[in-house]
């Protein structure tokens, strides 16, 4: 380990900036008090990749990110300053493009590939032979054929299959189709290919055959290739293949794998992806050989000292995440592992589980609730419905997109778990005369009722076991009462099979299936309710639920206690690159529920205002709201970011307009309503006036809740630019650019600068800098105030304003103390005070000193909007 755990700081690497530019942030980052450079993902992806996410080589270093020689720069400057590394990795999947030999290998190779189990894949379907179904054509595959937009393309040596921009490799066994007709000693090797490729279940013998010849074949192919001539005659022969329908379909038709439609998707895949993205398949992880070799990489960094810690992407894509981070544990016995993993509001992370914690979405979340007044959830949702008319029962709304998403999205998957319960059923219930369409409808009803993302079953802790067996349990109960039309013994063979008490065919259902409801969940809530349901924009955030407004201090600090007991090393995050809008966009947002009367009377003037924006057009209440809430919360903003958003957000919602089913007339007219209200300047006029009231305020709770994350049991995270104010929404739009010359300068002046002038420069965003270079610099000198064994005690004010305070001590020596609802709080404090534990106390951000028995929030907060203090003989 080459550094003590204080802070990460997230740093997104592409092309644009590569690991020879996060080198060069390093220093800037040591002086800002950051412990740990927080990389995403480094391993080759897929050519031009914006996140890393889509893996295509694990054994190298991405060389669109600067290659072994990058990673080799930032370890020089991390070590010159002191600083470690962790790593973001993804065991869940891999990039399905030409770009990952293995993924080749097995379109090339079938059943004969030796990745055959590498991928999960599902490649049988009703006998036919070894096949994937691949949904990349932009139309029907009939249509795509007859329009010439399929062909045959000679390659540098090895013919390919070409659509546009995209290739697949042929079957060494088809090659005689596309070769001349001199083709000699090769043709005799292709010969016997073609016969050992009718083989549907291959032996160790033929499979050994089989890649002795095709490796022969293809170096021979290689060799012909440079023979201008017969080099010619081989593309002619492309040609003519790729100009005759029939002969193309014919030789298509041969390969381990059909182009089709991506619009079947849903109903054809035959692989496991990444939520539903047909270009990500997921990966056998669960495999020695297979963690073996996806890790070989990662093991080489552990051998060498070059990281300190791993966040485990999308664990709950995994069969056993358990079993994998056991093992990835072995692997790396003395550094951080931190997993992705969103957490329901009671639930909480699996203590078996042999990490220090998550992500931080739990966090983010419980934190983000402190600036919403959950004293006007009423009215807040009475304005919402009065506007836009739209059904306030959270709950059923993501039942029924889930619903929608499993039969949509996920209908070969459902599809594959209804063949694995028929045949559990049939085998351990005598179920023979069970319904598959009933069955079907009970898998989908029990997945869309769970209220988790999954379960872990089965575990070996006995609480966790049970607290999983219960949640199932009631899932299959409410699914009951919900389906109609299934009879009862489907729901009875059903919950006999996931219990556990049946066939092995029943453990394989359960693992599938509990594989699946994540990616059911994260679509129908995440990616589709999350855009239908506005009420508080600031809600809508991964790890949240929109229908919770606010929480009492009382539970969060219940929250930070459990924190401190169980995960003191989890990280705090506040904005990540998953984020539909950045903290300050939702700490801005939160003030809305100080000043609904405002906001209502705001609504109903903007539409007014801007009907005429609509041309003539039914207008769209709901995504009227939406517009104007994102600007209220992102202001300033320019039309095009503006744009960009509403066409993302129309799309997901999926009320209008999808991603699958592009609706262009809604679209025009939305856009155009958008630009003719932007364009519009007194509505402008009034929008900046209701910004103006509540942007101080949004800024307080921006300072609030980034001292708390530095401050409560955890290791504070920062996602890159977020030092001060940032007004990003959702990606791709907050991952543009970060100034770090300018935030150097920036970082430079708070060395010698005093609150008060600190706050001078608030619009800059100054304040949020100064605050974090501050106590991080506490955090480094007296970690003894912020570690495992500093314990975490709430305390209480006094007076008629309690409420809008939240105050706590840690380790009997460090006091914390914020304001909440500043807005309707203004400066009457009244007569509340904030008793000091005993002892003489002094502001480590002011310099103040307190020495009586309490003092005034006013006093506190006269120079700073936010309080840390300590006790004098505790410096």
């Amino acid at each position: 380990m080459r550094a003590e755990w204080r802070a990460t700081y997230r740093l997104q690497l592409h092309r644009g900036f590569d690991l020879f530019a996060a080198a060069g942030v390093v220093p800037y980052l040591a002086r800002l008090g950051i412990s740990h450079v927080y990389l995403s993902p480094v391993l080759q992806a897929a050519p031009a990749s914006t996140h890393g996410y889509d893996v295509a080589d694990p054994s190298r270093i991405s060389e669109d990110l600067g290659g072994e020689a990058g990673w080799q720069a930032l370890q020089q400057a991390v070590r010159e300053h002191g600083l470690g590394i962790l790593l973001d990795i993804v065991p869940n999947h891999m990039s399905a493009s030409a770009a990952n030999p293995w993924w080749e290998d097995l379109l090339a190779h079938g059943p004969f590939s030796r990745h055959e189990q590498t991928f999960d894949i599902a490649p049988r379907v009703h006998g036919e032979r070894w096949k994937l179904s691949l949904c990349v054509l932009g139309r029907p595959y009939a249509e795509a054929l007859a329009a010439r937009e399929i062909a045959i393309d000679a390659g540098s040596s090895l013919p390919r299959v070409r659509y546009f921009d995209q290739s697949w490799p042929l079957s060494p066994a088809s090659w005689q189709a596309v070769l001349p007709a001199n083709a000699g000693p090769l043709g005799t090797m292709l010969a016997e290919l073609v016969q050992l490729g009718g083989t549907e279940l291959p032996s160790a013998a033929d499979s050994l055959r089989y890649h002795e010849l095709a490796g022969a074949a293809a170096a021979r192919l290689a060799d012909n290739a440079a023979n201008e001539a017969w080099r010619a005659e081989l593309e002619a022969r492309c040609r003519i293949l790729s100009e005759d329908d029939a002969l193309l379909h014919d030789l298509l038709g041969q390969q381990h794998y059909r182009l089709c439609w991506w619009k079947a998707e849903g109903e054809l895949v035959s692989y496991r992806r990444f939520f539903n993205i047909a270009s990500l398949i997921g990966v056998t992880v669960e495999r020695q050989d297979v963690f073996d070799r996806t890790h070989v990489r990662i093991r080489k960094m552990i051998e060498n000292n070059e990281v300190d810690g791993l966040r485990v992407d999308h664990p709950d894509g995994l069969r056993d995440p358990r079993g994998y981070l056991l093992r990835l544990r072995d692997l790396f016995p003395g550094g951080h592992l931190y997993v992705e993993k969103i957490l329901d509001a009671d639930e909480e992370l699996a203590a078996s589980w042999p990490v220090q914690g998550t992500v931080g979405y739990d966090f983010m979340d419980r934190t983000g609730r402190l600036w919403m007044d959950d004293r006007r959830a009423d009215a807040l949702t009475a304005a919402y419905h009065d506007f836009t008319g739209h059904t306030v029962n959270y709950p059923a709304l993501v039942r029924k997109k889930k619903l929608e998403i499993a039969d949509v999205s996920f209908h070969a998957d459902m599809q594959r778990l209804t063949s694995l319960a028929m045949a559990a059923a049939d085998a351990c219930c005598r179920g023979h005369d069970l319904s598959r369409r009933q069955m079907l409808q009970a898998i989908e009803m029990v997945t869309c009722m769970l209220p988790v993302y999954r379960t872990y079953l089965p575990s070996d802790d006995e609480a966790e076991d049970a607290r999983d067996r219960r949640l199932l349990a009631e899932a299959i109960a409410a699914a009951r009462a919900q389906a109609e039309g299934v009879q009862a013994q489907v729901f009875d063979a059903l919950e006999t099979i996931l219990s556990g008490r049946a066939h092995a065919l029943g453990d394989e259902l359960l693992a599938r299936w509990q594989q699946l409801t994540p990616a059911v969940t994260a679509k129908g809530a995440e990616d589709t309710t999350f855009y239908l349901y506005d009420r508080l924009l600031s809600c809508n955030e991964v790890g949240s639920q929109p229908s919770l407004l606010g929480i009492p201090a009382e539970r969060f600090h219940q929250f930070c206690s459990h924190i401190g007991a169980r995960w003191p090393h989890s990280l705090l995050a506040t904005s990540t690159h998953d984020n539909k809008r950045s903290e300050d966009v939702r700490c801005r947002i939160d003030v809305l529920t100080e000043a609904v009367e405002l906001w209502s009377a705001a609504l109903r003037s903007w539409s007014q205002r801007n009907q005429a924006a609509w041309k003539g057009r039914r207008s769209d209440r709901l995504a009227e709201y939406l517009l104007y809430q994102t600007l209220v919360g992102a202001w300033p903003i320019d039309a095009q970011r503006t744009w960009q958003y509403m066409q993302k957000a129309c799309r997901e919602a999926k009320i209008h307009t999808s991603w699958h089913e592009p609706d262009q007339d809604y679209e025009l007219g939305l856009r155009e309503f958008v630009e003719g209200a932007l364009a519009d300047v007194d509505f402008i006029a009034e929008l900046e006036a209701l910004v103006a009231r509540i942007s101080n305020a949004g800024r307080v709770n921006s300072l609030a809740q980034t001292l708390i994350k530095l401050t409560v049991p955890g290791t504070p995270d920062f996602y890159q630019g977020t030092e001060r104010w940032d007004l990003s929404l959702v990606d791709p739009d907050n991952r543009r650019p970060v100034a770090f010359e300018e935030l150097t300068s920036m970082l430079e002046r708070c060395d010698e600068m005093t609150a008060a002038q600190a706050m001078s420069e608030m619009d800059s965003g100054l304040p949020k800098l100064w605050l974090i270079r501050n106590v991080l610099a506490l955090r480094k000198r007296r970690p003894d105030l912020f570690g495992a064994d500093a314990a975490y005690h709430p305390h209480l004010a006094r007076g008629a304003r309690l409420h809008h305070v939240v105050s706590y001590v840690r380790a009997h020596a460090l006091m914390v103390v914020v304001p909440r609802f500043s807005l309707t709080l203004g400066s009457e404090w009244e007569d509340t005070m904030m008793p000091l534990p005993d002892g003489s106390w002094r502001s480590v951000l002011t310099g103040a000193a307190y020495e009586a028995a309490e003092v005034s929030p006013r006093d506190l907060f006269a120079d700073f909007p936010v309080a840390l203090l300590l006790r004098e003989a505790a410096q």
